[in-house]
């Protein structure tokens, strides 16, 4: 299965298929046209944040860190955990990652743990991308054990869990002002007490 692939390969056979005719204008109008397609898809309805009915249990993974030792969800628990799936060819992924830096910087002292989850990419790439811009732990999905367990189909996909294990919010897709939202629920999180929801 591969993530979004929805206008990744359009885009690339029409600009391709425009050039190779000649014709430079007509690939520049289909490449624009395939980044307005795409940014559009990582919109996220300001709906798509609301609590779930029901806090349900996160599912356990374990994946190797890119610069590390390997990260077991579990092992976190008494924490506030946000993790971002993403990807390098992931346009709103550009937009959300450095916001989950900032957040992880801010706030791992106080409880949280940000994990930035690669969606199914090697190591080389990935380590080019981040050009050691990111201290937050980064995990290689390389099997895609994490997406299939949190039925991820889409990039970016975010998942918050709170401190007793279970998951709260998620949301597919970036949208604007992501610190600023993201600040109020760490805060209502963090309070809250780590004995188990019924």
């Amino acid at each position: 299965m591969e993530i979004n692939s929805t206008f990744r390969e359009p885009c690339r056979t029409l600009s391709s298929r425009f050039a190779v005719n000649g014709s430079r204008w007509w690939s520049g109008l289909a490449i624009a046209t395939c980044l307005v397609l795409s940014v559009g898809a990582g919109a996220v309805p300001h709906e798509q944040w609301q609590p779930p009915v029901e806090r349900v249990a996160a599912p356990d993974f374990t994946l190797p860190q890119l610069e590390g030792s390997p990260v077991t969800l579990s092992s976190m628990r008494g924490r506030v955990v946000v993790m971002e799936f993403w990807a390098t060819w992931c346009g709103p992924c550009r937009m959300s990652t450095p916001s989950l830096e900032a957040i992880y910087r801010q706030d791992k002292d106080r409880g949280v743990q940000v994990l930035l989850i690669n969606a199914g990419e090697s190591a080389p790439p990935v380590r080019s991308w981040l050009r050691g811009r990111y201290t937050a732990p980064v995990l290689l999905d390389t099997g895609q054990q994490a997406i299939h367990l949190y039925q991820v189909h889409a990039i970016p996909t975010m998942v918050i869990i709170d401190r007793t294990g279970r998951i709260v919010y998620r949301s597919e897709g970036y949208r604007g002002g992501l610190e600023r939202r993201l600040n109020g629920m760490l805060e209502t999180l963090l309070a809250e007490p780590t004995a188990s929801h019924g």
